[in-house]
């Protein structure tokens, strides 16, 4: 099992790897997929909706703690639709550690396992509408193949002038099924988003026993730019 999980990676590194800079230069100057941008905006309206069902009987410190979470998971729509709508200029940076915490406690909100955040200030070279996209769908995965009573850790930091995100899951290493291939249409954004931004992104297997998911963006004042 653990050989033909190897294989299964390596072919999904490769197929990040396989991209070409034709393909690169079109993903920049075309229109985002609508499948793909709606895809990407079904977490942080799920949860919003699971938030005001939970904050209508909630009152005090708890409605304002689902209050700022209903907020932080606006700010992901708004910064992914601002980012189809008004196509960043060169330069646009993304504090990559903010936004990771933001996400982990949005897949918390309706994830019963355990999610580990460890960070260091990042600033990473894309716009934070393509982060936000990035981070939501490898957590979506994570905590999907985790499951119920699994374990999914994000470490956030710098290494080699790039910005790093890796996030590691307790699930079976190749993930559970999502309804309409959903992990398979997820992964495939991650890489295109950031290949698009000079970055990559790397399969592997976690040591908590399901599949690392690391993802690399140049970052700002990095020796990489």
């Amino acid at each position: 099992m653990e050989r033909v999980q190897q294989e299964f990676l390596s072919v999904l590194d490769d197929s990040f790897a396989d991209l070409s800079i034709d393909a690169e230069v079109s993903l920049m100057t075309a229109a985002t997929p609508l499948r793909e941008v709606c895809h990407d905006l079904i977490e942080p309206t799920a949860t919003i909706r699971w938030l005001v069902r939970a904050a209508a009987t909630e009152s005090g410190p708890d409605l304002r703690n689902r209050l700022d979470a209903i907020a932080v998971a606006a700010s992901q729509i708004a910064a992914i639709c601002e980012n189809v709508l008004d196509w960043p200029q060169g330069g646009t940076t993304a504090r990559l550690d903010v936004l990771a915490v933001d996400a982990a406690a949005s897949a918390q909100v309706r994830y019963a396992g355990v999610v580990d955040v460890v960070t260091q200030p990042v600033t990473a070279l894309a716009p934070a509408g393509d982060v936000v996209r990035i981070l939501g769908n490898v957590l979506a995965n994570a905590c999907r193949a985790a499951g119920p009573a699994g374990r999914v850790r994000v470490l956030v930091d710098e290494a080699d002038g790039q910005a790093r995100l890796a996030i590691a899951d307790s699930g079976n290493g190749l993930g559970q099924p999502a309804p309409g291939g959903r992990a398979g249409l997820g992964l495939g954004i991650v890489g295109t988003l950031a290949l698009k931004h000079g970055g990559s992104v790397h399969l592997g297997v976690s040591d908590l026993g399901g599949l690392a998911v690391t993802v690399l963006l140049p970052a700002q004042g990095g020796s990489s730019n």
